[in-house]
Order: C-alpha cells, then sequence, then structure tokens
C-alpha cells in the first residue's frame, strides 16, 4: 500500500509538496507547521529535494519532523522530491526512500529527448516506493516538447495500475485540462500540491 491510501480522504485538503529552509525554501519545519495549524490545514507533507549526495543533514531533517509531529494536532509526512535521471532511475538512495512516508518524482535537468523521457517515466512509475507525479508536465512545456495521446494513455494507464498520484501543481498550473480530462478516465487520482516554498504560500481551500 502506497502511503497517500492511508490519507485519501486530504489528497484536495492538505498540503503535500513542501520544501524547507534544508534546501531552497523559506521557512523551518516548526514554523510551516505553526502556519499550517492556524489555518486549519489538516495535512502536510515535507517533499524536500534530495540527491544522491547530499549537502545536508536528511536524518536531522527526520528529527525535526518527528519533533513536530509530537507538537502539532496534524497529520505530517516525512517525504522528498527525487529527480528522475535517464532510463528511469531516482537521484536519490534507496536507504531514503525505505525511511520516508511520501516520495514524489520530478523532471528538472533531463535530455530534450521526448522518446527517452517517456520510456524514463514508464520505469520510475514501477518503481514501488513513489507515490506521486510532481508538477507533471512542466519539463515539456519548458523545452517545447509534447507526449502523443497514445503515450499519454500507455502512461495513465500505469499510474491508476500503480497507484501513482498526478499532482494537481498550484504554482505551474499543471496538469492541462486536457491531462485531467484523459487521465480521470483512468481512474487515476488527484493529489494537491503547491510546490511551496514559504510559509506564507500555505493556504486551505476545502
Amino acid at each position: 500500500m502506497k502511503t497517500w491510501e492511508k490519507f485519501s480522504d486530504f489528497l484536495l485538503i492538505g498540503e503535500w509538496h513542501v520544501h524547507t529552509c534544508y534546501t531552497d525554501g523559506k521557512n523551518s519545519i516548526d514554523e510551516y507547521c505553526q502556519k499550517a495549524v492556524a489555518i486549519g490545514l489538516p495535512l502536510i507533507a515535507f517533499t524536500e529535494h534530495v540527491r544522491k549526495n547530499l549537502d545536508y543533514d536528511f536524518h536531522r531533517f527526520l528529527n525535526d519532523i518527528e519533533i513536530a509531529k509530537e507538537k502539532y494536532d496534524l497529520i505530517i509526512l516525512s517525504g522528498c522530491e527525487a529527480k528522475v535521471l535517464p532510463y528511469g532511475e531516482l537521484d536519490v538512495s534507496d536507504d531514503i526512500l525505505k525511511e520516508i512516508d511520501y516520495p514524489i518524482f520530478a523532471f528538472h535537468s533531463f535530455p530534450k529527448d521526448t522518446d527517452l523521457y517517456f520510456e524514463s517515466l514508464k520505469k520510475v512509475l514501477k518503481n514501488k516506493h513513489v507515490n506521486a507525479w510532481a508538477h507533471p508536465g512542466v519539463f515539456l512545456i519548458q523545452n517545447g516538447l509534447e507526449l502523443s495521446e497514445d503515450q499519454l494513455i500507455d502512461i495513465f494507464h500505469s499510474m491508476s495500475k500503480l497507484n501513482v498520484l498526478l499532482e494537481i501543481n498550484i504554482k505551474y498550473q499543471v496538469p492541462s485540462e486536457t491531462w485531467k480530462y484523459l487521465s480521470s478516465k483512468f481512474s487515476v487520482k488527484f493529489v494537491k500540491g503547491g510546490d511551496v516554498h514559504s510559509a506564507e504560500q500555505l493556504f486551505f481551500n476545502i
């Protein structure tokens, strides 16, 4: 069972994509949790950027989350946003994937090759740890690339079968209405991700 399935009632009313001051976010875990409680947000997932070679103490990050869980009446999930590498591996250690609640994946720097993108996406969806596809399609849009309808059908069918969520990313306003419509035909589930980088960006909408 993927972690998100335990909290499926909160997929569209929690905040499932948050970055802290451990990387490029502005606020600490504690500051985010204070704000979440103040506005009535029921769930927050800290999906910090990772690499196989980290330049910060990930276990300290996890310890801060455990402290917050004891302090706040709030569902708090540990997570990471891992970069997809060519051919579908993730730029994160297996130890981290096994330890956290909510790993998500995203395309950042990547070859401008639609076929390689598609094949890499197909493979990463099979990774038993991944819970969601973060800011889906942004890399394609930014690089003038596009998946065919047949490729999208293949991807969304796999996502449904493998219980991988499609993130409704507030920051980048993705996925497109076409992607939403097509994915919904395969019963792909959506999750709200603000790609939040400061406590000021948190909001609760029910």
